[in-house]
């Protein structure tokens, strides 16, 4: 998966446009159109906001490695769903995910 690839599927399975891209990144639509059809690369600053911004590691997001799947469908799904939320509703979702995460934990302890 080239990186024009990646940027595209990381946009659009969290269901942001093109405008929406371009101005949460501060560029043109141009220029975001023109990165995911590898006409021009982003530079290396963008890149790193990039990569932080999708939670994705930069390395990941420069290796050329057409197997490599940092994150499923599902993760992307649910993450663009994440976003959507107000701060309040986003709070209660990780304290809900991080009780099942505690509760996870203790079943694979006690099948041990």
């Amino acid at each position: 998966m080239s990186l024009g690839e990646k940027l595209r599927s990381l946009r659009l399975k969290t269901r942001k446009t093109l405008c929406e891209q371009s101005r949460i990144l501060g560029v043109s639509m141009n220029s975001v159109y023109r990165w995911e059809h590898d006409l021009t690369t982003p530079r290396q600053p963008m890149l790193k906001f990039i990569a932080d911004y999708y939670s994705v590691p930069l390395d990941w997001l420069l290796s050329d490695n057409s197997n490599a799947s940092l994150v499923s469908e599902d993760e992307m799904d649910l993450l663009g769903m994440f976003r959507e939320l107000n701060d309040n509703s986003r709070y209660k979702v990780l304290g809900y995910v991080e009780r099942m995460c505690v509760e996870e934990r203790r079943v694979e302890e006690y099948h041990y």
